[in-house]
């Protein structure tokens, strides 16, 4: 079954509550907060507060990464929240966007980031985990204190046996990072829009990875980052929605100037152009340069957007593609006051209703 999962606005700490009280009562199956330090509080904190305010909401991050903690820091909060939640934790992570951009860094480099998600997840299952200096060289070695014992590994240590372990879910774009997260994680959720084709695609390589490394038959999902905006008026549910699709847009070609999978050469060209366009002191908005690159057929292919019935035919037809879950902003950045009220509205009233587990189980 589809999960059907939010993203929360953590701006501050009475509005996470009430984000979180207001997902579990529409009938969200998840709520992920966002890991990006210069833009919202800090997420380990927000997530907390989410759990302690409800009962059944799943929580994860949306997304964290390998550069501004150490992969032990990561797998502590994650494991602690576990705790705290009774098991309801989703780690999700990728190589850094906003949160590296504010710090005026790239992503991080495809080695560094298969190491971090190697030692995560041996940190989550209360493995030792070898000593690593990356990144650390200016630091003297533990030994040079001439302490007569040290450690000599590292491990979560108050880790309970009893605990399910935190499952990791990389977000990826683009191959390499989808087969990488085929092999080291649990899970991947594609943040490259919402057309059926390009998701097919993205399932197919996950398919292959996994075969060629062995892992045929066992247990991962696959998921999907979307935007969906519903709105009476179509023009104004694409406007509105433009930057959510540049955002998968730009994500689609960032690190990659190689064929895409799904994504023909007209198409390519126009995300490339959301990409150079890109305003990162706007990140996701609309009424953006990056939202200006995108015309109506971009947003009516990679992202959801139009009257309700419209929405709740496209977001059933991922869920046909045996999505583990779809996940969609109820925000929309750069929204007036009214236009937000309206999408919100049709959101938790009519498309959310039509589509969570409540529904499909005859509870709603």
């Amino acid at each position: 079954m589809t999960e059907i999962w939010t993203s929360a606005w953590n701006a501050r700490v009475e509005e996470i509550a009430q984000q979180a009280h207001q997902a579990e009562d529409a009938g969200f199956d998840g709520m992920f907060i966002t890991d990006s330090q210069n833009l919202w509080m800090e997420c380990w904190v927000a997530l907390t507060v989410a759990a302690t305010e409800t009962e059944r909401l799943k929580l994860g991050t949306a997304v964290t990464n390998p550069v501004t903690r150490h992969a032990a820091v990561t797998a502590d909060a994650a494991a602690s929240l576990q705790e705290v939640s009774k098991g309801r934790v989703l780690l999700g992570i990728g190589r850094g966007d906003s949160a590296l951009a504010y710090l005026g860094h790239a992503p991080a480099p495809l080695p560094r980031f298969a190491r971090y998600l190697q030692q995560l997840q041996g940190y989550l299952r209360g493995e030792d985990v070898p000593f690593d200096t990356d990144g650390l060289t200016d630091l003297p070695p533990l030994g040079t204190l001439g302490y007569e014992r040290v450690p000599r590994s590292s491990r979560i240590r108050w880790l309970p046996g009893t605990q399910p372990k935190v499952p990791v879910d990389v977000a990826g774009s683009g191959p390499k990072v989808v087969r990488l997260a085929a092999e080291l994680a649990d899970g991947v959720t594609f943040g490259v829009g919402a057309e059926s084709g390009r998701l097919r695609a993205m399932l197919d390589m996950v398919t292959t990875a996994r075969a060629e490394a062995g892992l045929a038959g066992t247990p991962f999902s696959c998921s999907a980052m979307v935007t969906v905006v519903p709105h009476q008026d179509a023009a104004v549910a694409r406007r509105l929605a433009a930057g959510g699709v540049a955002l998968a847009g730009r994500w689609s070609v960032m690190q990659s100037r190689k064929p895409i999978a799904g994504v023909d050469d007209q198409t390519r060209a126009q995300f490339d152009m959301a990409r150079t366009s890109y305003d990162m002191t706007r990140h996701g908005e609309t009424h953006s340069s990056h939202a200006a690159s995108m015309n109506d057929e971009l947003v009516d292919r990679f992202g959801i957007a139009g009257p309700p019935e419209h929405c709740i035919e496209r977001l059933r037809e991922l869920m046909s593609l045996g999505l583990r879950r779809i996940v969609f902003n109820t925000r929309i950045r750069g929204a007036t006051e009214e236009e937000q009220a309206d999408v919100t509205h049709l959101l938790l009233n009519e498309v959310l209703p039509n589509v969570s587990g409540r529904a499909r189980d005859g509870q709603s």
